[in-house]
């Protein structure tokens, strides 16, 4: 690695269980450039995905930052929802790349809050936030993710984990009722059974059944449309997802002690923004007994920006240094 960075023209990658988007970062410091957006169905390999698009530049990318929606072993990863398994140096070694890094995905969208601007946010509960604070961002999208940013006198480390597999469990009459039609076929209830795209579906599929009507066969995205258009069942089902959200919100808030603030991201929860009630929200992430203090300090924010996740990868790519990642464990080379 040459002067604290990437060698460029850099790739930096989002890659989920449905969809890889591809972008270029030129130089370190300069805005990326999406190349593609390429459902991850669609190839066998990561590699021949990104072959299909880098064989068709004149010039091809010198390195590698790639957030991957899954655990991460050193330079290894596989996804958590599709099959394709990224090893650094193989992906090195077929398309080219210099040197490179695997992050996981919340890993990126962390070091996104080191750039992130107030207009790429909105605010659901103010807090109390400390400047150099722990953040948190946390998750729904095809799974439920969550990582940390720590900083202290200008460094920052970023923490990854599996949040979106820990249990959860009905807390009110209302949750109680749906709670068996939820948990029917599932080795466990985690928070990902619930917020996550299925898990939308999951509670609107629920509440459906326990109010006897008949549930059609729908999307997530369809469940947000019926919301917006009034419909009962799907209303019902995005009340009970942001109740759910803020609770674990604010659950993993105190786990990490997010003085820095909280912030949702994700490609679903921008779209429900409009049937989002703040003091419900308020209510429910910062009623934490005995912890209402603690709690009362915690910020909660909703990432607004589609590109966040390529944003924290063009910070990492620029000065990895600065996110703690400058690790000879997990940088590979070609």
């Amino acid at each position: 690695m040459r002067a604290g960075s990437f060698a460029y023209p850099a790739l930096v990658a989002d890659i989920g269980g449905t969809n890889c988007r591809l972008s270029l970062v030129a130089a370190a410091g300069a805005k990326h450039e999406p190349l593609a957006r390429i459902p991850t169905g669609n190839h066998p390999t990561p590699e021949a995905a990104f072959d299909s698009v880098l064989s068709t530049l004149t010039e091809r990318p010198r390195s590698a930052v790639l957030a991957v929606a899954g655990p991460l072993d050193g330079r290894s990863a596989q996804l958590t929802n599709a099959n394709w398994h990224f090893d650094g140096p193989r992906l090195a070694g077929a398309l080219g790349f210099e040197q490179g890094l695997l992050v996981n995905d919340f890993e990126a969208l962390a070091a996104s809050l080191a750039v992130l601007e107030p207009k790429d946010l909105k605010t659901l509960v103010p807090g109390k936030p400390e400047v150099e604070g722990l953040k948190l961002v946390l998750g729904p999208g095809t799974g439920f993710g969550a990582a940390a940013l720590a900083t202290r006198a200008g460094r920052g480390v970023l923490i990854p984990t599996e949040s979106g597999h820990i249990g959860v469990g009905p807390e009110d009459p209302t949750e109680e009722k749906i709670w068996p039609l939820l948990a029917a076929g599932q080795p466990r209830v985690t928070v990902e059974t619930l917020l996550s795209g299925d898990g939308l579906v999951r509670l609107h599929r629920a509440i459906a059944t326990g109010s006897g009507m008949l549930e059609p066969k729908v999307s997530a995205a369809d469940v947000t449309t019926l919301a917006l258009d009034g419909d009962p069942a799907a209303l019902k089902a995005v009340i009970s997802f942001w109740r759910l959200l803020a609770r674990v919100a604010g659950d993993l808030a105190l786990a990490f002690k997010a003085t820095g603030g909280v912030y949702i991201a994700g490609g679903i929860v921008p779209r429900l923004l409009p049937l989002a009630d703040h003091s419900a929200i308020h209510a429910v992430f910062a009623g934490k007994p005995p912890m209402e203090d603690l709690a009362g300090r915690f910020a909660l924010h909703v990432i607004t920006t589609h590109d966040a996740t390529e944003r924290g990868l063009a910070a990492i790519a620029a000065a990895p240094e600065r996110f703690g990642l400058d690790d000879p464990a997990r940088l590979w080379f070609g």
